[in-house]
């Protein structure tokens, strides 16, 4: 809605009969004021934009090489062009004005008709500051508009129709990786990328971190390229302010949380900007106060395991993100940087939210708090997805009956899981006799140990756990002391045992996993003697 030199010379200045000389393709320059001075040495009060008027009166009596450099003065101001009004200096324009002001591709204007330049500048400067007024107007506007759809609560696909309602274009919203957050206007997303390389303004999208994208706007736009950039602007902050606190960037955002979750635990390349503008589109955006707990969750359905995660992000009034990556459900809460023990409150949640929901066949296994960077949250997920593994083969022994544990808790298990396996067979050899006696007798010696030490050997704990009563769980203990020859709750033996029971219990799960691999091709190789052993009969 600027004014430029073609519009100002078919309106306001019709009256003096305007001829352009020279510059022609350069009519649509904006004119930020209208100027009329006869000071020869007039470039240095300029300052870009302006159309001088002129009688030429410094120039009266002049050589052309002088006429010529008052021209390439002014033009190196950016002048928008010069208008010499005739009859007074010059009947006729100089050849050599004419020539010099083509050469620096500059509009040179003869008025051919005596106007008073007061009036032309009055008439012209009107209009300038109108269509300022309007455009502040319009930039108002859309302002409060952003502003009344971000209070609603409307996330960025609504913000960007409200701003093509005003701009008339498509528009495109990029991350600072250069991948596609956002369109509107387009069809598809071959559509938004060629709106995008054929764009007519840009404007940087900032958030709490800084610059992370562009919001772009495509052709079609019927707003001059000056007032597009400046509606953009204006209209990039409200999109920052949506990208950091809207849950709905794509309008996919569970396909967005499984592909982010996938990505996390694969260890991908993500950038710490890709991760907030990717967790925003999966309707997740914690504050630079939070801090993130990753949770693994293994249950008979998705739904159930989605339920669980809402239900206890709910209670702890926090947001959160979950996906389903290979049949197992993740999920991410964020909870306050300042809070003791993270841990402790988000299992708490989720010991609330089990006892009304469906916790058969349900794990659930808590990580712990980290920051809200990639390398923290993949680690994060990784060991939280380990500690489901670990967790869910610990259903029968010392964590049967419980539902929801810890990556602190199983913190012996996922250390033991690193070492190689000759050294956890070596671990094994320490409680040997009481593998050995259970095998032997269908005995429970060795679940008996290490729900025992995991009780801080207390015997009432401990034998509510087992389901014993406290003089037979006495009597198995004297058998354990028998066989191994030593008091396994001696405090400095603790941590000895249950690393050693932790490699029992993983180096059976290898072996049971080797035959299970193994069966198979032995009853195929069965079912082929049976057929060789018919046919030779």
């Amino acid at each position: 809605m600027t004014l430029t030199v073609r519009e100002l010379l078919d309106n306001q200045f019709r009256g003096a009969d305007p001829q352009v000389l020279a510059g022609g393709s350069q009519l649509g320059r904006v004119v930020r004021w209208v100027h009329s001075s006869e000071i020869y040495e007039i470039s240095p009060l300029l300052s870009g934009d302006e159309l001088l008027l002129t009688t030429g009166l410094g120039l009266s009596g002049v050589d052309p090489g002088t006429r010529r450099h008052y021209l390439r003065e002014v033009g190196n101001r950016n002048v928008a062009g010069v208008a010499v009004e005739l009859g007074r200096t010059f009947d006729a324009i100089p050849s050599d004005m004419i020539e010099e002001a083509a050469i620096m591709g500059m509009p040179l204007i003869a008025l051919r008709t005596v106007v008073p330049f007061i009036e032309l500048c009055q008439n012209a400067n009107t209009e300038i500051i109108s269509r300022e007024v309007a455009v502040l107007r319009l930039g108002n506007d859309l302002a409060r508009v952003l502003e009344l759809e971000l209070m609603a609560g409307s996330g960025v696909a609504t913000l960007l129709e409200r701003i093509s309602d005003v701009t008339g274009c498509p528009l495109i919203v990029t991350s600072g990786s250069g991948a596609l957050v956002a369109a509107h206007g387009v069809d598809d997303d071959r559509s938004a990328w060629r709106a995008a390389d054929a764009g007519t303004a840009t404007a940087a999208i900032h958030s709490r971190d800084g610059a992370w994208g562009t919001l772009t706007a495509g052709p079609g736009s019927t707003l001059n390229p000056a007032t597009l950039h400046g509606l953009l602007q204006r209209s990039a902050g409200s999109l920052g302010l949506a990208l950091t606190y809207s849950g709905n960037l794509t309008g996919r955002p569970q396909r967005a949380a499984a592909t982010l979750v996938s990505d996390l635990l694969e260890r991908t390349d993500v950038r710490q900007i890709d991760l907030r503008v990717r967790s925003a589109a999966a309707g997740f955006h914690p504050t630079p106060g939070h801090r993130v707990v990753a949770i693994a969750i293994d249950s008979p359905g998705s739904r159930i395991a989605t339920r669980l995660l809402d239900s206890a992000a709910k209670l702890l009034g926090q947001p959160n993100l979950g996906a389903e990556v290979h049949a197992s459900t993740f999920g991410l809460v964020a909870v306050p940087a300042k809070t003791i023990d993270a841990v402790g409150a988000v299992s708490a949640a989720f010991g609330t939210s089990l006892s009304s929901n469906i916790t058969d066949g349900v794990t659930v296994v808590i990580g712990d708090p980290c920051a809200f960077t990639p390398s923290e949250v993949s680690a994060a997920l990784h060991a939280a997805r380990s500690g489901l593994r670990l967790a869910t083969s610990a259903r029968r022994t010392w964590l049967a009956g419980r539902v929801v544990t810890t990556t602190r808790e199983l913190a012996p298990e996922l250390a033991v899981d690193q070492l190689p396996v000759d050294v956890r067979e070596r671990m094994v050899a320490l409680v040997a006799p009481l593998i050995s006696w259970d095998d032997t007798h269908s005995s429970d010696l060795t679940r008996t140990l290490e729900v025992h030490l995991r009780h801080g050997c207390s015997a009432t704990r401990s034998a509510a756990a087992l389901h014993l009563g406290r003089q037979s769980l006495y009597q198995r203990l004297d058998r354990i002391r028998a066989l191994l020859g030593y008091d396994p709750s001696t405090p400095s033996m603790y941590a000895t045992l249950l690393l050693a029971l932790c490699a029992h219990r993983l180096v059976a799960r290898d072996l049971r996993t080797v035959d299970e691999e193994v069966k198979p091709a032995r009853d195929d190789k069965s079912h082929e003697e049976r057929n060789v052993a018919q046919l030779g009969d």
